[in-house]
């Protein structure tokens, strides 16, 4: 997953307010502090984690991961639908609820999930297992969405943390004027419920409707995404003999699905893209040297320029040569 210029430019901001820092952790991860001028800046989401791994080293805290969204004034690449939710919803908690949908569809590695209680509601943040460095992605997304609350003037009673601090007390203030609990179990923000449900005098219910209706088609085409396996072989059907021009940007077009959210359903398969093109590959070469092609019109019905790259890519795939093969089958209908 890459991030967008809009998340890299609010390290810019970091960038003016502690320049030796900054380009310290620039160093560390291996870019020039110069690249964070450009405005069009598109970046893998593992090097921008790699800056907050590196922050807490050079600032000596680990609250950096908390605090900077609100230093750095940071505004992310979904941030146009989440203000239209939360400007537009009944109230808080109904914005959080429809903000839950589009996040769990559209962001890679985090889940949001309300937790509503007596007097107060949680908002609690999990990464998915495959994600690298757990805890400091839930906490950029936790200064993300605290980020936005502040921004609606509505006040965050607390917010709670798996990260550990080296300070000796366990609840210190955030910039986002509000208690931090450094607790094992869970990452939240935890508002009263006076706040969540206070009604909201710009509501527009109409505009709300169609969002959810949005929401609820998404849900139900991930539902149905339940073979998927099955469809992306449809897919790499339709190339016939030009199976080396598939990609998974065209591939995910014509699924009507978006590139992550075909990576999520294939990684929920215990899958990816590449192995499924390279199952898909091997079965119709095994099947063409089944009817007695040779290597050489094989390879050229792949999309293999050379005959020696199809051999190679055969045996690190079925971890036998094609004629072994060709063999292996002749004695079977012997």
């Amino acid at each position: 997953m890459n991030v967008h210029s809009t998340v890299w430019r609010s390290i810019s901001r970091l960038q003016y307010l502690y320049p030796n820092e900054v380009n310290e952790i620039c160093q560390r991860i291996g870019i020039s502090p110069a690249i964070l001028a450009n405005h069009n800046l598109t970046l893998p989401l593992d090097l921008f984690l790699s800056f907050f791994i590196e922050a807490e080293n050079v600032f000596e805290n680990d609250l950096v991961a908390i605090n900077y969204a609100r230093m750095a004034q940071i505004r992310p690449n979904y941030s146009e639908i989440l203000g239209m939710i939360s400007l537009y919803s009944p109230n808080l908690i109904e914005s959080f609820k429809l903000v839950q949908s589009y996040i769990n569809l559209e962001l890679d590695g985090i889940n949001i999930s309300l937790n509503q209680k007596a007097r107060v509601v949680e908002i609690h943040f999990v990464a998915d297992a495959l994600v690298e460095h757990p805890n400091l992605y839930e906490n950029l997304c936790l200064s993300i969405f605290a980020t936005f609350i502040q921004s609606m003037h509505h006040p965050i009673k607390k917010l709670t943390t798996k990260t550990k601090t080296k300070q000796q007390t366990s609840v210190i203030r955030s910039l986002f004027h509000c208690p931090i609990t450094f607790e094992d179990n869970h990452t939240s923000i935890i508002l009263s419920n006076e706040v969540s449900m206070k009604q909201n005098p710009t509501a527009n219910p109409k505009l709300i409707s169609l969002l959810e209706i949005m929401a609820k088609e998404k849900i139900a085409q991930q539902t149905g995404e339940g073979n998927i396996v099955k469809r992306l072989e449809d897919v790499f059907n339709s190339y016939e003999n030009e199976y080396s021009n598939i990609n998974i940007n065209e591939a995910s077009n014509l699924l009507g699905l978006s590139v992550n959210t075909l990576r999520r359903a294939l990684t929920k398969h215990q899958t990816t893209f590449r192995q499924c093109l390279n199952n898909f590959k091997l079965k119709k070469a095994k099947s063409m040297l089944a009817d007695n092609y040779s290597s050489k019109r094989a390879a050229y019905s792949l999309g293999y320029t050379e005959p020696s790259a199809f051999i190679r890519w055969f045996i690190n795939q079925a971890k036998q040569t094609p004629k072994e093969y060709k063999q292996e089958i002749a004695n079977k209908i012997r």
